[in-house]
């Protein structure tokens, strides 16, 4: 499972429909109230194993995609490689991958809050830290056909969720998606044989 992330190349999300959470027609109360939470997404998912981990899959400077830009509201002039880094993360559950995260992150808060990052969540210093404020969420649907899926080399039984939000800070904004992989506890009371 997952085999794919052995490689050092970074996952694609380019591809992905988002939409606005009124929108989302999900299927289970369990899993709307982990696609909705605006808590530490890391402190819940810790409350469920006993050994979680974050793999980094990829951190560099960057290009983000044209609705990623969009979202965070960046004018032209600041979408250089060097103005962002995207980092990659699959996050682990008692050794199962549980959610693929990708962060666009100002380089210059890679340069100051969130120097020597490595493999500590992203969540720990997001959520003991007041001054970053929480934008509403997006939420995605991937069907079973979608090109991510063929990426992570899961088998396409069911649809994968995930979620985006900006985060804002003073004159940064920063942009985290999660997405939710079959073997997260999100799932749990789908009853999918994954």
């Amino acid at each position: 499972m997952l085999n794919t992330l052995s490689h050092s190349y970074a996952l694609s999300l380019d591809d992905v429909a988002w939409f606005n959470q009124e929108q989302a027609l999900i299927p289970n109360l369990e899993l709307e109230s982990w696609l909705l939470n605006t808590g530490s997404l890391t402190q819940r998912l810790q409350g469920h194993c006993q050994d979680f981990k974050v793999q980094v899959v990829s951190q560099k400077q960057g290009v983000a995609n044209a609705d990623e830009y969009k979202q965070l509201a960046t004018p032209f002039a600041s979408q250089s490689a060097q103005q962002w880094q995207i980092r990659e993360v699959i996050l682990h559950g008692d050794n199962q991958p549980w959610v693929f995260a990708r962060s666009i992150i100002p380089q210059a808060l890679c340069e100051a809050d969130f120097l020597n990052l490595g493999d500590k969540p992203l969540g720990h210093l997001i959520f003991n830290d007041d001054r970053f404020k929480r934008q509403p969420f997006q939420l995605t649907c991937i069907q079973p056909n979608d090109t991510f899926i063929a990426e992570f080399g899961v088998a396409p039984l069911a649809n994968i969720w995930g979620r985006r939000s900006v985060f804002r800070f003073q004159q940064h904004a920063m942009m985290v998606a999660e997405v939710f992989l079959p073997q997260a506890p999100a799932y749990r009371d789908l009853n999918l044989d994954q």
